[in-house]
């Protein structure tokens, strides 16, 4: 999956945080950093997702409910790296931020 399709998902409410995610604890520097690691095209981890059906992850999925029907992919690892690129690349927090 390439990273236009991973925000578009994250828009439609298709992928969520599980409730034992930890908030988001980046600082100025580490977005830096994997903002000159993506620049430079160097490698920058692996994103690990759990896909399962909606109506059982809306009980473990942080934020307010809002979850795709059918089914929900839910990060498992990669919050930090994705929150901090859907930030930089939308010109805004995930508006539910507990869900990205």
């Amino acid at each position: 999956m390439n990273i236009t399709t991973i925000l578009h998902q994250i828009d439609l409410d298709n992928i969520a945080l599980p409730e034992f995610q930890r908030g988001y604890v980046w600082n100025r520097d580490q977005v830096r950093g994997l903002m000159n690691s993506l620049y430079r095209r160097h490698p920058v981890g692996s994103l690990l997702v759990w896909e399962t059906k909606t109506e059982q992850a809306i009980d473990h999925a942080r934020g307010d409910g809002k979850l795709s029907t059918g089914t929900v992919k839910l990060l498992l690892d990669g919050q930090q790296r994705i929150t901090s690129f859907y930030g930089i690349v939308r010109g805004r927090p995930r508006v539910a931020a507990t869900k990205l």
